[in-house]
């Protein structure tokens, strides 16, 4: 999270390419968390997502945090932490806590932090439950292992 990419002044960034993610489709969600209308700065922002297995453990997680810091915020060595977990608010919490354990206020936004660790848990769950794919049919993986 302490890494900048700083652009010149000449420079614009004009799209970004992501690699697909197949393992990740089922279980994702971004979740905003603002005081205003639909297009206000998140106050804290996260990006989900899980890749389970057909009885409910974490095969791999996925979690950046937005509005916390100057860019986005991730920590591959906390996500890691859920690899065989079962998918519950538990392990969601303890999830939460190892991203936020160095997270420090400064003052006006204290707040922050215990507001952050509810969205990592809540995206986590939402995430967990299933994708809302973009016709807005909600894509199910069933956690006893049943067919999506």
């Amino acid at each position: 999270p302490q890494d900048d990419t700083t652009l010149a002044a000449d420079e614009l960034v004009t799209h970004i390419d992501l690699p697909p993610a197949p393992e990740f489709v089922a279980h994702s969600v971004y979740l905003k968390l603002r005081d205003r209308a639909s297009y206000a700065f998140a106050l804290v922002s996260v990006a989900a997502a899980l890749d389970l297995a057909a009885d409910g453990t974490i095969r791999a997680a996925r979690v950046a945090l937005g509005g916390v810091a100057h860019r986005p915020w991730r920590l591959p060595s906390a996500e890691s932490l859920l690899v065989g977990a079962p998918a519950t608010p538990e392990s969601f919490a303890m999830l939460a806590d190892a991203l936020l354990r160095d997270a420090r206020g400064q003052g006006g936004n204290d707040f922050k932090i215990p507001l952050a660790r509810r969205a990592i848990v809540r995206a986590l769950e939402t995430a967990a439950a299933g994708t809302v794919t973009n016709e807005g049919e909600q894509r199910r993986t069933r956690l006893a292992g049943d067919a999506p």
